[in-house]
């Protein structure tokens, strides 16, 4: 796949956070990170994806790009994240996201 994709620019990424605020740390790795037009994606790949809980995917892939915003200093406008399979594709920004109320 990665020999003729221009966009996507690493696989497997580990990523790790600690939320001292929150007391909350979170550790996983990233499927695919991907940049397109001036975005950095995050994607995830999940064999039933239109089967999965959408709430679920969604807080679990936020803390991607918390991360890794974190930690590349890049501001989380700048991020998207997906979630997909080989039928379908999700796609939702995390700045949007409302974890906590």
């Amino acid at each position: 796949m990665l020999i003729n994709d221009s966009s996507s620019i690493a696989v497997e990424v580990p990523v790790w956070l600690y939320e001292r605020s929150l007391d909350m740390r979170m550790s996983g790795h990233i499927d695919i990170v991907q940049v397109r037009r001036g975005r950095v994606y995050i994607l995830d790949y999940k064999p039933d994806a239109e089967k999965e809980n959408e709430d679920r995917v969604v807080s679990q892939l936020y803390w991607y790009p918390t991360g890794l915003s974190f930690r590349t200093r890049i501001p989380l406008n700048y991020f998207r994240c997906g979630w997909f399979d080989d039928n379908v594709f999700f796609e939702f920004d995390p700045n949007r996201v409302k974890i906590f109320d």
